[in-house]
């Protein structure tokens, strides 16, 4: 499937403000023997800056830029077309290095009480299960047993809030099957992209995207699974940008800049099927 992503995110300042330094992680994955394909991507900057790039430790990409004269708004556009595959993704051999990192606890992967006391009850009576199936199992029971719900959470929120009132958004589900995966011994990591929602509408008005993906060492890949919606894996309706132990790794934008302010933020993301 060919898709077309146009992700505008606009900060506005009550105040001026000055030296504003952002990193922008919102190019989509792609590249020899990956399942999808980036045809093309851009980034446009107003007030105009200088973009520079890097890939960062999980091999994202990161554009980023420095505004230092004042300017009390920030606007970012970015456009992207990819063709997308099936919605997992090679393994590749460096995966090793960094399988500790997907495996233990992080910022926001915390093996609380709450948490080993949901993965026991899931993994009951589940001996001889394969490790996919099992995924599955997991993700199923989040996306039956937790609601979808906007404003009960915010990027702050612990798994063990969500796992206490059974609601949030596809990040805090995202987290929440992470978190239940490694307790229960299979490597899982954060992803962050976009969801095509279908053909009702030519062009769609939506949201950045989160699930996650574990290891299936059997096929040497890793697996799409996505807990929000009842599909259960990633397909080829999936857009990845990138990957990390958690949200913290792979935020669509984040920075700081210098000024006594209050900022309010837009984000406006559509996507388009071309073919």
């Amino acid at each position: 499937m060919k898709l077309k992503v146009e992700h505008l995110t606009r900060f506005e300042y009550d105040a001026p403000v000055f030296e504003t330094t952002t990193e922008v992680r919102l190019q989509p994955a792609g590249g020899p023997g990956s399942p999808q394909q980036l045809k093309s991507f851009s980034i446009a900057v107003e007030p105009n800056a200088r973009i520079h790039n890097y890939a960062d430790f999980y091999t994202n990409q990161v554009h980023y830029f420095t505004l230092l004269p004042p300017h009390n708004s920030l606007s970012i556009q970015t456009t992207s077309v990819v063709e997308t595959g099936p919605g997992s993704f090679p393994a590749d051999p460096k995966d090793q290095i960094n399988i500790y990192d997907y495996t233990t606890q992080c910022r926001y992967i915390v093996f609380s009480e709450a948490a080993q006391a949901f993965a026991a009850g899931l993994a009951q009576g589940q001996t001889g299960l394969t490790p996919m199936v099992l995924a599955e199992k997991v993700c199923q029971a989040i996306n039956r047993e937790f609601q979808y719900q906007k404003g009960v959470t915010n990027v702050y929120s612990t798994v063990e809030e969500v796992l206490k009132q059974k609601s949030g958004v596809c990040q805090d589900f995202a987290h929440v099957m992470i978190t239940i995966c490694r307790i229960l011994g299979l490597p899982a990591r954060y992803v962050s992209g976009y969801v095509y929602g279908g053909a009702s509408e030519d062009r769609q008005e939506g949201a950045s995207h989160a699930w996650c993906e574990v290891l299936d060492r059997e096929n040497e890949l890793w697996a799409g699974f996505d807990p929000t919606h009842s599909t259960l894996k990633a397909d080829e309706r999936y857009i990845k940008i990138g990957h990390g132990r958690d949200y913290g790794d792979i935020p669509p934008v984040k920075g700081t800049y210098k000024g006594r302010a209050t900022e309010s933020l837009d984000v406006k993301v559509f996507v388009t099927a071309i073919e």
